[in-house]
């Protein structure tokens, strides 16, 4: 029973009272239905409490992060028997409570809601309570969901032209080419297709965009192996999700990870967290999938700096080591920059994704001129470094036709 159906039994033992004092017999059936009210709304109540069977549609493949997600709800009993006309969903999507009503339709009760810009996350959906009312809201009944969902949230992914570290550094520098591989065909660019040529080269996505057939054009380059570190470190974290730093860092994790996987390049993901984790992508795309969850997962849980993280890996039985190291963190400073030109080598190529932190903050802050100087160290050094703000465009910074743009503003 509700608070207001225990207000009602009170209010009806009231009347009886004044009925009862004062003599008046014309308010005793006044009080006797009110107080027959709730218990006929209990009543109705406990007939419609049984078990029910849920099910949730999400209507989408893939969510990317920044999508509205309409999530559809049935809810049908487990047993023969009547079921409510309306009822009430309380459903949790991590530690969000969500409310949606529900409709009957035939045996049984639909709804749905809605999830605006949902972002990137993996969340659990779970501990979901059917609140069924009678029409006066005197009695209530709450029956739990055994139901656990999940809902994969991906990261946004930004189609790349070229990489930035092609394009070389400000002082000259051009990219270097690792011939202690096995040589391979990799990804030069992309023009429109001519008469006679094979459609096995068809770039789709080009050619959905731009409206027209075009093709990709492939060029007899070293099949090096690339490593994709991201920086989990917590304390570098600047801004709250979906517009923090360590979004736009995974962000550029994914792109650049998708980049290679299209080019056939052999890569893999490093995390910097809590717990580090390895995750391989060989040729082709067949990894993608797993890999991109784990960007969709991934919090920064990190205790300590990637400074730290590289001079302990170098030490280990499993360093990090690849013929490029591409180094996303927010946390640029002169012993994170002494640490990366303590990885280049002749079978090592380092190069920085700067995340600038500072950008991100709501509050202006007082000028740091420390990670620009470690930033322009390493550029000096012939490390290519892309720096990203807050509301820049992650593909144009990671593209080769900006970093020219991009180091000179640093």
């Amino acid at each position: 029973m509700t608070t207001r159906g225990r207000r009602l039994l009170l209010l009806a033992a009231g009347l009886y009272l004044v009925a009862w004092g004062f003599g008046t017999a014309v308010m005793f059936p006044v009080a006797i239905g009110l107080s027959i009210a709730p218990l006929v709304a209990v009543i109705w109540v406990k007939a419609l409490d049984r078990p029910m069977l849920l099910r949730r549609r999400t209507g989408h493949l893939e969510l990317t992060e920044g999508q509205s997600v309409d999530v559809g709800l049935e809810v049908r009993p487990d047993t023969g028997g009547p079921i409510p006309g309306r009822a009430i969903m309380l459903d949790r999507l991590g530690s969000r409570v969500i409310e949606a009503e529900l409709a009957r339709r035939g045996r049984v009760l639909r709804g749905r809601y809605s999830i605006a810009a949902a972002p990137r996350g993996r969340y659990r959906m779970d501990g979901a309570e059917l609140l069924i009312a009678d029409p006066f809201g005197l009695a209530e009944a709450r029956i739990r969901m055994d139901r656990a969902d999940q809902m994969l949230v991906y990261p946004r992914v930004y189609e790349l032209e070229g990489l930035f570290t092609d394009g070389g550094t400000p002082g000259g520098d051009r990219g270097r080419s690792m011939l202690h591989r096995a040589s391979g065909y990799d990804l030069h660019s992309i023009r429109e297709h001519q008469v006679g040529e094979s459609l096995r080269r068809v770039h789709w996505r080009s050619t959905a965009r731009r409206r027209r057939l075009m093709v990709k054009e492939l060029q007899d380059t070293p099949r090096d192996e690339a490593c994709v570190l991201l920086d989990g470190d917590a304390a570098a974290v600047v801004g709250e999700s979906p517009d923090s730093s360590f979004d736009m860092q995974v962000r550029a994790a994914a792109s650049l990870l998708r980049r290679m996987s299209d080019a056939g390049q052999r890569s893999s993901l490093v995390i910097h967290a809590a717990q580090r984790s390895r995750h391989r992508l060989g040729f082709g795309s067949g990894d993608w999938a797993g890999v991109l969850g784990e960007l969709a997962a991934v919090e920064a849980t990190a205790p300590r700096s990637l400074a730290d993280f590289l001079a302990e890996t170098s030490r280990g039985p499993d360093p990090v080591d690849a013929t490029r190291v591409f180094v996303i963190t927010a946390g640029m400073s002169s012993l994170l920059a002494e640490r990366v030109l303590g990885m280049g080598s002749s079978q090592c190529e380092p190069a920085v994704v700067w995340i600038d932190g500072a950008s991100f903050a709501a509050a202006k802050r007082r000028k740091d001129t420390g990670p620009e100087a470690a930033a322009l160290r390493l550029t000096r050094s012939g490390v290519a470094v892309a720096r990203i703000r807050a509301g820049d465009h992650v593909g144009q910074a990671l593209s080769a036709p900006v970093l020219r743009l991009v180091v000179a503003r640093g």
